[in-house]
């Protein structure tokens, strides 16, 4: 044949199968491949598998030769994708639908329980491994409404827990509305007890809550012990802590009147260290303490002892602690103090002291002016201005005396100390003056001092760092800045000062960079120390350590400490705990970690050893840099160096989410670069007992499961010792799914092992009793399916009687009711059974109609062949009537007249 003909006769197959039409099948194979992908994105794999299908339709099933031609002219492997494609969805699909009917099986098994929700977590936990395959509405569904039904029992559980502390703690009326809400999302028979002996103890509650009102108006009557007799007899019948409280405080305040009037007795006869004594004790039971503060106080003026005296009477309202104030200030010679303390009191006895306190405090006003004018004119400046501040300290605030000292003595001694001195005497002079009278002008001064200084070494630049930095963080207080002339009508730009200052600073701290790395390294730690707080204090700083209202950083804090160590005042919000943290030792360090430079923060931390004898921000200040340390090896995968720190950091991680938080992210990273599974447990059990959050629980939990798991492989552990290790992993973490799914397999084999060595023994009736217990979905259906293989198997040949079906059918319903092929076998035996009994009581006309009307030819048949059989033994043992033997047949016959292996006995019957 020639190619031509070749040519012609392949054409004559191409258009003999449509080949126009192959070419728009294709297209649209190839499009509908495509949807259907997206389409299983989405998990929408039904309707992709819908499209699929419908798509292969197009080609038949056993092509001939022409379409083979054509489809690999057309289509190359796209058809062959597409059925491979096919076969992975379809098996997903059953996959899924397997786990959603696992699902449905666990939702059946619930019963409603408001105080169990371990069945509905399983079964969420199942529908979502299903919706992780597919979409499916009725699964997102379910899911939805499991999670709805979990919280509700949550909300019943919290509640009846709450009306439960009520009960116990005897407040009845209390639960009874607690447990009345719960009633409204689930009513059960142990709550209806519960509320019914709450109940029952109400008329209790309500005499005691009486004579409770009772015994707290006597007590406010000052009747204590009528009161205590009352409560007395309250709490005989009824106890309730509430009352016991009250009890103690009355009684306590019994003591502490009896105390007090001992103590008026030894002050009376001059035992005064009794007395104090008496009263100090009185001061601890009574509810009001002022009464013993006036005496304790009093004692004190006897004995002439003026700062313990002041510490009683402190803050004390009233005339008569007011006049004791006033007497210890006059004793003290602080006559004006003395004076306003007398002001406001009332009493006439009290006005010609008052009058000869303010004459008095008049002279000695003049007195001091007239030294401090003494030692201007004299030129001994340094001495007027100490007698000025004393001026202020004894009589308070004179506009007078203060615009003397601030215009004309401290600018004097300014001049005289920058004209004539050298700038490190300058310098000395001026941090001098810093020290004993910490202000801004005093703080400008020294700034400058410092800044041109000639030696500008690493001391003065660490000095220079410190002082800048509080100076920064009071720039807008600086009254030097607040009028210069040449700026005009402008405002001052003071971020734009504070942005050069910084600049001209970071560049000296640079200049050491490639001359000397320790000492750069060191100033860059001082001055990110002082950075960091100041992001904290603000500028201008709103918080922070303060002296004399200024405001001073970490550095200057504790450069000067020790010269102001009564002077500073914390101005931070308790909880605001990092500012804090910058003042204590661990400052250098605590700032490095806020910069995430931990890797330095190691390196300062060491310099500062821990005491025994730390308070509580530095023990904060040392786990905050323990716990940057921890997530600083953490990061770098080297979990084990990260044990001591974390571990030190441990009772501060539990009070910050972020921590843990972070510590779950860098322990989830850690772990994905373990292999070892004995690493794994290691690095599991460390995490959890740091944290003990859900990825660590559930991380140890899951591989404690897969080394028992291991172990029962390697037949190192029994089954019973793997069961007990499981249920102590499950306190770790209860609902996890590895872990439950483990104990439901060792279950699982433990109980099908039994049942099988039951059916090995022929004990059926025992296996279907313990599987019908088993809490096994699966067991429960395997033995099910056991008993209908069985019937059908011996029914088929005829080895099974029908009191032996009917047992099968009835075990394989009882064990899955809902299973439709089962329902069906189990009326078959059941069907065969009534039949039975009808034939034993001789009902064969009855037993025949009810035969005829099954729905199941193998009931027909079944009974056609046992007629048949008896007809044959009848024959052959010659015991039985042609009568009888012509019924039996026409009974076969009008169950099954077509039957082929019944025709020749119905031929010779005649019945043909």
């Amino acid at each position: 044949m020639s190619i031509l003909d070749n040519f012609n006769t392949f054409s004559k197959i191409l258009l003999g199968v449509g080949i126009v039409d192959g070419w728009k099948y294709v297209e649209q194979s190839q499009q509908i491949q495509k949807r259907a992908e997206k389409l299983a994105q989405n998990k929408q794999l039904r309707e992709a598998v819908s499209i699929i299908q419908k798509s292969l339709a197009v080609w038949s099933k056993k092509p001939g030769f022409g379409e083979r031609l054509l489809r690999q002219w057309l289509m190359s492997n796209l058809l062959d994708n597409l059925s491979q494609q096919l076969q992975q969805w379809n098996q997903q699909i059953r996959e899924a639908d397997k786990l959603a009917l696992q699902g449905d099986m666990l939702l059946k098994e619930d019963r409603g329980d408001p105080l169990e929700t371990q069945i509905l977590v399983k079964a969420i936990a199942i529908y979502q491994s299903c919706s992780q395959i597919i979409h499916d509405e009725r699964v997102l569904k379910l899911i939805n409404r499991c999670q709805q039904e979990i919280q509700r029992r949550q909300h019943f559980q919290t509640l009846v827990t709450k009306a439960q502390s009520h009960a116990e703690n005897k407040y009845f009326q209390n639960a009874i509305a607690v447990y009345q809400k719960a009633e409204e999302l689930y009513s059960t028979a142990a709550l209806q007890e519960a509320i019914a002996a709450a109940k029952s103890q109400v008329e209790q509650e309500k005499i005691y809550t009486s004579a409770l009102q009772r015994a707290q108006q006597a007590h406010n009557q000052g009747k204590l012990k009528g009161a205590i007799a009352v409560l007395e007899t309250a709490l005989s019948n009824f106890p309730r802590q509430d009352g016991w409280k009250l009890l103690q405080e009355l009684q306590q305040t019994i003591k502490g009147k009896e105390k007090y009037r001992q103590g008026l007795a030894a002050e009376k006869v001059n035992d005064l260290p009794a007395a104090t004594s008496l009263y100090e004790a009185a001061k601890t039971l009574l509810p009001n303490p002022t009464e013993c503060q006036i005496r304790l106080g009093i004692i004190a003026i006897k004995t002439e002892n003026w700062a313990i005296a002041l510490s009683h009477l402190f803050n004390l309202p009233g005339e008569q602690a007011a006049y004791l104030r006033g007497f210890v200030y006059a004793k003290q010679k602080n006559l004006q103090q003395a004076y306003r303390e007398w002001q406001g009191i009332s009493f006439n006895e009290i006005s010609a002291q008052r009058e000869i306190l303010n004459t008095l405090a008049q002279r000695q006003r003049l007195l001091y002016l007239k030294n401090i004018e003494e030692f201007v004119n004299l030129g001994n400046l340094e001495l007027a201005k100490a007698a000025s501040a004393e001026f202020s300290h004894t009589f308070g605030f004179d506009p007078l005396v203060e615009t003397n000292l601030k215009e004309h003595i401290i600018p004097r001694i300014d001049v005289e100390l920058w004209q004539n001195s050298e700038r490190q005497k300058i310098v000395k002079q001026i941090e001098k003056n810093w020290i004993s009278q910490p202000n801004i002008t005093n703080l400008h001064n020294l700034l400058v001092a410092i800044y041109y200084s000639e030696h500008y070494d690493f001391l003065h630049l660490s000095h220079l760092i410190v002082i800048l930095s509080t100076a920064l963080a009071n720039l807008t207080a600086d009254p030097l800045l607040q009028d210069i002339p040449w700026l005009g009508n402008q405002s001052i730009d003071f971020q734009l000062i504070s942005l050069e200052l910084k600049r001209r600073l970071e560049a000296a701290i640079d200049s050491y960079k490639d001359r000397d790395i320790p000492t750069y390294l060191n100033l860059r730690d001082k001055y990110r120390l002082e950075s960091v707080a100041l992001k904290f204090m603000g500028e201008p700083a709103q918080r922070g350590m303060t002296v004399n209202n200024l405001f001073i950083t970490p550095g200057c804090y504790q450069h000067y400490i020790s010269h102001w160590r009564d002077k500073v005042i914390e101005r931070i919000d308790i909880k605001n705990q990092l500012l804090r943290s910058l003042y204590t030792p661990w400052g250098l360090a605590i700032a490095a970690c806020l910069s995430a430079d931990s890797q330095r923060a190691i390196k300062l931390k060491t310099l500062h050893q821990t005491t025994n004898n730390i308070d509580d921000i530095e023990q904060f200040s040392q786990k905050f840099i323990a716990y940057h340390e921890g997530c600083h090896y953490l990061s770098h995968k080297q979990w084990r160096q990260a044990i001591t720190p974390l571990t030190t950091a441990k009772s501060a991680i539990i009070n910050h989410l972020d921590w843990q938080q972070e510590i779950d992210r860098l322990a989830g990273l850690q772990r994905q670069t373990i292999s070892a599974i004995e690493e794994h447990l290691e690095f599991a059990q460390f995490w959890y007992e740091i944290l003990g959050s859900q990825p660590a629980r559930s991380y140890l939990s899951e591989y404690k499961a897969e080394k028992i798991r291991e172990q029962i492989y390697q037949r190192k552990i029994s089954l019973n010792e793997a069961t007990k290790e499981l249920q102590e992993i499950k306190k770790i973490d209860p609902k996890n799914p590895i872990v439950l799914d483990l104990i439901a397999m060792i279950e699982f084999q433990q109980e099908i092992e039994v049942i099988e060595n039951l059916l090995k023994t022929n004990q059926f009736d025992q296996a279907v009793k313990l599987a019908k217990k088993s809490q096994q979905p699966r067991i429960r259906y395997i033995v099910a399916e056991i008993c209908i293989d069985i019937l059908l198997k011996g029914f088929q040949n005829g080895e099974l009687s029908i009191p032996e079906i009917s047992n099968l059918g009835q075990w394989a319903y009882e064990l899955c009711p809902e299973q439709d092929n089962i329902k069906k076998i189990y009326h078959f035996s059941q069907e065969l059974k009534e039949i039975q009994e009808l034939m034993k009581r001789d009902r064969f006309e009855e037993a025949i109609r009810k035969a005829q009307k099954s729905q199941h030819e193998s009931t027909r048949h079944y009974v056609a062949e046992l007629f048949i059989m008896t007809i044959v033994k009848g024959i052959q043992k010659k015991d039985l009537s042609w009568e009888i033997i012509k019924q039996l047949g026409i009974w076969a016959y009008e169950l099954c007249p077509n039957e082929p292996a019944f025709q020749e006995i119905f031929h010779s019957l005649k019945l043909r």
